[in-house]
């Protein structure tokens, strides 16, 4: 690490808030909502639940007994449900049409949208479900239907608001995939053994799969689905394993360019010049370091020149990029840039000893667009330190690991990455003005017929956030992405001609409504069992802690070991922490703005009202509350 100290500067409030910029929340797709919005969405829901609570309390005690526990129409079993899901998601719907952040009659419309299309698929479900038991075909018990209906919420929600929000327009996109059919092979292979496993598990030890779903080891949306998830990521991964370990025998080492935007990084970008310096001392090829000053107001083009004066091992060269935004300073520096290949790294980042290396031998396959690693938490004294360590090791060091078993890797973290310049702007450079510019070019090189590479072996160690207002600010902005990502990319979901058009962007959509509901979904589940507990008297805590806990715990112990096994006791604060996500994940989708309504103006015109989004709105700037735009 270099000695250089930051050169001092007048606003120490700067350093402290040195995490915000123009990328936080971009003006045309979100607005920079204050926490007072998420918490009335969870006062908001929790009052309607229980409002609906008591009107079915009301019903009960008043001689309608056979009034059923969800809103189901099967005759048989209407009064054994396990868990109100149905309920829960029209009270989730609802009050999020209530909190969307537009006018009164678009709030409307949404939730006209988002509850007319799961009427519509619970009634359909249901009505099928009852003629397939009457033909005597097969009979799908209540809680089956429940759990049919809840996997198509998760996508209608994902739907709705791509359909409804105001999002980032389809880019440039050249369609050529070149990715080999075995790729496609390997995942439905993976897929057909994961679901014959749960199968044969659930068969032969029905009796251990009885005392787990009692234990809330297993259950959720069900015993099988859950089986089935993790065997499917259990065998991926060790192809993943197997696939790295082949690439990284090749030797490649070229002439490599290193870009760092930084906008006040003056406080830390001397430890991440002094570590690219480092590298270069054992790096076969030659490394020219560009740093991009994006307007910062501190010293940082001050400090970087200073530290660049000191290095041994690399020239380097300081721009200035006037422009605020991540993508405007990164398309600066790749045009001033002569490198074929362009290895970027935020400026609160320190690579590793080996990770220049490590990354750079995967480009010898032509395929490969872009290549990554794995980004450990530079300290471990936080709880957010703590947390993170073990969700790195989670999300890099095992998921990112089983997409690699068939190239199904859908981005590469921007705080290190590794790209073909060439590539990069025959696809149009890094996209501007929206969240996940990193994810954005990796999606569209996997367009252009390449595929990246996540390798835990190239190992970096970035920034944490140091306070509770950058891990917010920090995870509302990646939640953000999802949706901006697929607006941009809409071509690709679905194509069946990429791997991540086809399987892994509708998965993580999914995912992401997943995530979004958790929290109120226990909250929802704290108001059934312990204030209406006379009510919902076949309620059940298994399936609930089992969505949270269960499997996913004992995976997550497993992976720790492997990596790690001190840190293990760091798992109990990462539970947690997955709710405080989930919290995270619901305001990101509730930052996202949508066009204002008027019931005389057709939908098809409302395109020309966008610019009225683009203007600064009061409740941007509120901090001590949140309103509505009216």
């Amino acid at each position: 690490m270099t000695d250089v100290k930051p050169v001092p500067h007048d606003d120490p409030a700067a350093i402290t808030d040195h995490f915000r910029s123009v990328d936080s929340a971009p003006v045309d797709y979100a607005v920079d909502r204050p926490e007072s919005g998420t918490n009335g969405f969870l006062i908001t829901f929790a009052g309607l639940s229980i409002i609906v609570m008591c009107i079915r309390t009301f019903l009960v005690h008043s001689g309608f007994a056979h009034v059923p526990g969800d809103l189901v129409i099967l005759s048989e079993d209407r009064g054994k449900v396990v868990f109100p899901l149905r309920l829960f998601l029209v009270m989730f719907f609802l009050t999020y049409a209530i909190h969307a952040y537009s006018n009164i009659w678009r709030r409307v419309f949404i939730g006209v949208s988002l509850l007319g299309k799961y009427a519509l698929f619970c009634v359909v479900v249901d009505t099928l479900a009852w003629l397939l038991h009457d033909a005597g075909i097969i009979s799908i018990s209540v809680f089956g239907a429940q759990m049919i209906s809840g996997l198509i919420a998760l996508a209608i929600f994902p739907h709705t608001i791509l359909k409804q929000a105001q999002l980032p327009p389809q880019g440039p996109l050249p369609l050529d995939p070149r990715i080999p059919p075995r790729a496609f092979f390997t995942l439905a292979a993976c897929l057909a053994l994961a679901i014959a496993g749960a199968a044969i598990a659930l068969t032969v030890l029905y009796d251990l799969v009885e005392v787990l779903k009692s234990w809330a080891i297993l259950g959720g949306l069900g015993a099988g689905v859950f089986l089935m998830q993790q065997l499917l990521a259990i065998s991926t991964a060790l192809l993943g394993v197997r696939a790295l370990k082949k690439s990284r025998r090749h030797e490649f080492a070229p002439p490599t360019a290193v870009l760092v935007p930084a906008h006040n990084e003056a406080h830390d970008i001397g430890d991440t010049i002094a570590a690219v310096d480092e590298a270069a001392h054992t790096y076969p090829g030659r490394i020219h370091l560009y740093v991009v000053d994006n307007a910062s107001t501190d010293a940082t083009h001050e400090v970087a020149e200073q530290v660049i004066a000191e290095c041994t091992h690399i020239a380097g060269t300081v721009l200035d990029c006037p422009t605020p935004g991540k993508a405007h300073a990164l398309n600066l520096g790749i045009a001033h840039i002569t490198e074929e290949f362009v290895a970027r790294i935020d400026a609160d980042t320190v690579i590793g000893p080996g990770c220049l290396e490590t990354a750079m031998r995967h480009f010898a396959d032509p395929r490969v667009g872009c290549v990554g690693g794995i980004p450990m938490p530079r300290e471990e004294k936080t709880w957010i330190d703590k947390c993170r360590l073990v969700e790195v090791y989670m999300r890099h060091g095992f998921f990112q690991v089983s997409l690699d078993g068939y190239q199904g890797v859908m981005g590469i973290p921007g705080m290190f990455a590794v790209y073909r310049r060439s590539q990069v702007l025959a696809v149009g450079g890094m996209v501007q003005g929206m969240n996940g510019e990193d994810t954005d070019i990796c999606m569209r090189l996997t367009a252009a017929g390449y595929h990246s590479v996540a390798d835990p072996k190239a190992l970096y160690y970035s920034e944490t956030p140091a306070s509770y207002a950058h891990l917010r600010e920090q995870r509302t902005r990646w939640f953000r992405s999802i949706y901006h990502l697929t607006a941009r990319n809409r071509a690709i979901l679905l194509d069946r001609q990429t791997m991540i058009g086809t399987f892994v962007l509708p998965f993580n959509l999914v995912n992401a409504a997943r995530r979004a509901m958790l929290a109120p979904l226990l909250m929802f589940a704290a108001i059934a069992g312990f204030v209406f507990p006379s009510t919902f008297t076949t309620l059940q805590w298994q399936p609930i802690v089992a969505t949270m806990l269960g499997m996913s715990m004992i995976m997550t112990v497993a992976v720790c070991l492997i990596w790690r096994p001190s840190s293990v006791k760091y798992i109990p604060a990462y539970l947690c922490f997955r709710l405080l996500r989930s919290y995270f994940t619901l305001a990101s989708t509730l930052s996202l703005r949508y066009p204002p309504m008027h019931p005389r103006i057709p939908t098809r015109m409302l395109r020309y009202k966008s610019a009225w989004l683009r203007r600064p709105h009061p409740a941007a700037e509120t901090p001590a509350g949140d309103h509505h735009a009216q």
